[in-house]
């Protein structure tokens, strides 16, 4: 942990081999920005560079969207007040936040109380010493006399470099099999039939266009992933789904992207410019917990993780699991003698990708001797285009392995039988 200056904020700095953490107390908590060796994931408005958030400029009609990855209380509405009315927020999203445990790789955070939530919230950031990974608790605590009723929102703006071309970035979110929507999907803001929409299979991608609009999904699944698919660079939400709880607006994971067009929100109808300058683009991932009473004195708290990766250019994520991304799904073909195997793959910590087979022979199955060793690491994407001697016709299984380098784990990535 070390004090650090970033784009004129003082913030503390938390770092592993792989990954630096920015963080800003005074920023209402928020973490700045996220570096994978160069390479910065997280929005940051140019318009706000510097500035502090001081409660008479952050309240009223103004919002300091400084940008970042912040924690609001939700639902969201302007009609009671059991709903969250900002932002702006000049306590939750926009207030200093205390520092009351600092360690190597962790830090801990304590907002202000804020009386009309009801709310004060902590939140413990610690980085993994071994893996491109951030954990992540948040704790709602009630401080009023009265029972309340929140959810924890997490919410990641992600880095659009303006005058990129259209599909540049994308979102991935796989879809559940048994939602409450009819297309699996909700369009909450801007255009019904937007395009940047994309259902393919059992996961959306919503390829940003510069258009405003905002989607909800009640995805079981557990990841949400950003992908820069110029650079590969993958940038990885998880959480635990839990089944049978009420989430805000029946939605575990929303997305908004900022840019041209109209939406109508509090009571009005907007009409966001096609200027990058003044309507600078970025696209937001949101996480939220489930709904729930909190009595006085009582608090929820809700744990999440950050991982980065790099897969092959060009790539698409087809699949988040513990250690890996699956980018081009395991293929086999056995031809002439030979068993050509593919795939393309992307890691949060370094390890060893083994590429092996068992063949079956005569009612048995019998172990190759043959194995493929690939070294795998978070900065790069690897790609597989191997073969193995095969001369009679194959019958069998191939498995994709990867070992972490630190624990010695194993993981099975994927396997296919022919």
């Amino acid at each position: 942990m070390k004090k650090a200056v970033y784009k004129g904020w003082e913030v503390y700095s938390l770092q592993n081999e792989w990954i630096r953490l920015l963080i800003a107390p005074q920023l209402g908590g928020r973490i700045i920005q996220l570096n994978f060796k160069g390479y910065e994931f997280f929005f940051v408005n140019p318009a706000f560079e510097g500035q502090r958030s001081e409660s008479d400029q952050n309240a009223g009609d103004v919002w300091k969207n400084f940008g970042g990855e912040k924690i609001w209380p939700a639902p969201q509405g302007w009609d009671s007040p059991s709903f969250w009315p900002g932002p702006p927020d000049p306590i939750l999203d926009g207030g200093n936040y205390d520092i009351f445990a600092l360690r190597e790789h962790g830090i801990s955070l304590r907002s202000p109380v804020d009386d009309f939530t009801g709310l004060q919230l902590h939140r413990e950031v610690l980085i993994d010493s071994e893996r491109a990974e951030i954990n992540i608790r948040v704790r709602f605590e009630n401080k009023s006399s009265i029972s309340r009723c929140w959810a924890i929102w997490p919410v990641a703006q992600m880095n659009i470099l303006p005058g990129q071309k259209d599909d540049t970035y994308q979102v991935v979110i796989p879809l559940n099999a048994d939602s409450v929507f009819q297309n699996r999907y909700n369009v909450m803001h801007g255009l019904v039939n937007n395009p940047q929409n994309q259902p393919e299979g059992n996961r959306l991608i919503i390829n940003y266009k510069y258009l405003i609009g905002k989607t909800g999904l009640d995805t079981n699944g557990g990841w949400v992933a950003f992908c820069d698919k110029i650079n590969g660079k993958v940038f990885v939400m998880s959480f635990e789904y839990q089944e049978g709880k009420i989430y805000p607006d029946n939605t575990t994971v929303q997305v908004w992207t900022q840019g041209r067009g109209t939406i109508y929100s509090r009571n009005e109808i907007r009409q966001l410019p096609d200027d990058q300058e003044l309507n600078p683009p970025y696209t937001e991932i949101e996480l939220l917990s489930p709904l729930e009473n909190i009595a006085p004195g009582e608090s929820i708290s809700f744990t999440y993780r950050m991982k980065v990766c790099t897969i092959p250019a060009g790539e698409s994520v087809i699949s988040v699991l513990g250690t890996t991304v699956i980018a081009s799904p395991l293929k086999i073909q056995s031809t002439g003698g030979r068993l050509m195997i593919s795939g393309k793959y992307g890691f949060f910590s370094a390890g060893m990708l083994k590429v092996r087979y068992e063949k079956q022979h005569n009612g048995e199955t019998h172990k190759c001797c043959q194995e493929k060793v690939l070294e795998a690491s978070p900065l790069y994407g690897l790609e597989i285009d191997t073969d193995f001697l095969c001369p009679e016709p194959f019958k069998g299984k191939v498995y994709i392995e990867f070992e972490n380098n630190m624990d010695k784990s194993v993981e099975l990535i994927e396997s296919l039988e022919v």
